[in-house]
């Protein structure tokens, strides 16, 4: 199993005038010690108007300075949101980048679970699916055709040069966000890589769905990518008790900036008009705002559900995702109200510690 990184862009209030810059530029240095010990990829969130919990809302730009301080690190999205995004932009960004990186790019898509962020873009939640499945059959050919055509629902294309081409043939990997148990099975149809969300055991059998259907798969584009990533909180410190005390403070941070989110994404929604697609998620979102957890943080952290505590700790936590199908981990290292040099220090720990062993399978 490969060990990559995972960033939302995390900026704590209270905010001074330069916090996002120092963000960004604390960024750009972990990514490339990363890169020198080890670690696989990297991979950035799109989020818009997500205050504190992610000010990362230009993810392809931000790579583009990403590839300059690096050069083995995959590049990754998780992920783009078509309906704020014209296709032929998508296209053209992220083939351009796939340039600029020298051939390292892979590009996730996602609708979005929640209409916040698409709703100052002008796109309603019952249109979501329907943009997402024109953008996957726009972006391939744009990406591999001389000229296209499109004459779609949500998309109208005249005979276009869409430029520039990505570097890698015959595209740049596409991969699909998954959290609902049909989205883990329309992935390996489409021949789509699978993001998955939620823990080593809920998602043991929609990784199980996705590989049988992937095994059938009609690709949306000219490549079948079979493979699944996973994301998880780190925190990593020699001295476990330490580990524990520090990660559950910033465990904290981060379960109160989720009862925000939950709070805030489907604000003013009438549960009448959300549309069957989108009932899940709004259902998980409603659970979440009337059943609060009141367990304390370090009592979770001590029982294994967060990947904190000690080199071993991690080791351990990692491999129950390896044990039901992932591929690789991209962590989430930046959480909150970590400091740069705890960061870097985790990492460290993380390069001589935890990615030999888990590397070994």
């Amino acid at each position: 199993m490969q060990i990559g990184m995972f960033y939302q862009i995390q900026v704590p209030r209270p905010w001074k005038a330069t916090s996002e810059a120092e963000c960004y530029r604390d960024m750009l240095e972990q990514v490339s010690y990363a890169d020198e010990i080890g670690f696989s990829s990297v991979w950035l969130a799109e989020h818009q108007f997500r205050s504190e919990w992610s000010h990362s809302s230009a993810p392809d730009v931000s790579l583009g300075a990403i590839s300059q301080v690096t050069k083995n690190l995959r590049l990754g999205i998780a992920v783009v949101v078509p309906p704020v995004h014209h296709p032929l932009h998508l296209a053209a960004r992220i083939a351009t980048l796939d340039i600029l990186s020298n051939g390292r790019v892979d590009m996730g898509i996602g609708r979005s679970a929640y209409p916040y962020q698409m709703d100052a873009f002008g796109r309603e939640l019952k249109d979501a699916t329907g943009i997402v499945d024109e953008t996957l059959d726009i972006i391939p050919r744009a990406w591999t055709e001389e000229e296209i055509t499109y004459d779609g629902e949500y998309f109208k294309i005249p005979p276009r040069h869409v430029l520039p081409k990505p570097l890698q043939s015959p595209h740049p990997p596409i991969w699909q966000g998954c959290s609902r148990d049909e989205s883990f099975q329309k992935a390996g149809q489409l021949g789509l890589g699978c993001i998955a969300q939620g823990g080593p055991e809920r998602i043991a059998q929609p990784i199980r769905t996705y590989r049988e259907a992937i095994k059938q798969a009609t690709p949306v584009g000219k490549v079948v990518c079979d493979r699944v990533i996973a994301s998880t909180e780190v925190f990593c410190h020699e001295d476990r008790k330490k580990a524990f005390k520090r990660g559950a403070e910033l465990i904290d941070w981060y379960r109160n900036q989720r009862i925000q989110r939950d709070n805030t994404v489907w604000k003013g929604q009438d549960v009448d008009d959300v549309p069957e697609d989108y009932r899940w998620h709004y259902d998980r979102s409603a659970l979440s705002r009337s059943q609060k957890d009141d367990t304390p943080s370090i009592e979770l952290i001590e029982r294994g559900d967060y990947c904190i505590g000690d080199p071993d700790d991690c080791v351990r936590f990692l491999k129950r995702y390896e044990a039901v199908g992932v591929d690789e981990m991209i962590p989430l290292f930046q959480i909150g109200p970590i400091t740069n040099q705890e960061v870097m220090k985790t990492l460290a720990l993380f390069g001589k510690y935890v990615i030999p062993p888990c590397s070994k399978g």
